[in-house]
């Protein structure tokens, strides 16, 4: 049987949460204090993926250093590959 990411004790947003409630915030104290909506801070720890400014206001407040990201915000984006000017000339040929 597998955990629900959002009840499982390794999830990366319930390491928010646990950072969050470890200070005694609740989610609107957090939003207050990072400059983000508590309806922001509520999506981030259900799972919901934010901008890495959202990130970084977030984790500056909590004092968790940038370099931990990965262990509180799952899967990084991956930056898509420009399209090379020889991949659009042959299409436009195509």
């Amino acid at each position: 049987m597998g955990l629900r990411a959002e009840t499982s004790p390794y999830a990366p947003m319930n390491r928010i949460r646990a950072a969050r409630q470890s200070l005694g915030w609740t989610q609107n104290d957090l939003a207050d204090k990072a400059g983000v909506s508590a309806r922001t801070i509520h999506a981030i720890e259900k799972g919901r993926p934010c901008r890495q400014a959202t990130k970084r206001k977030i984790l500056r407040t909590l004092g968790v250093p940038w370099d931990l990201r990965t262990e509180y915000f799952p899967g990084v984006r991956k930056v898509r590959h420009p399209i090379v000017l020889e991949q659009i000339e042959g299409a436009r040929s195509a």
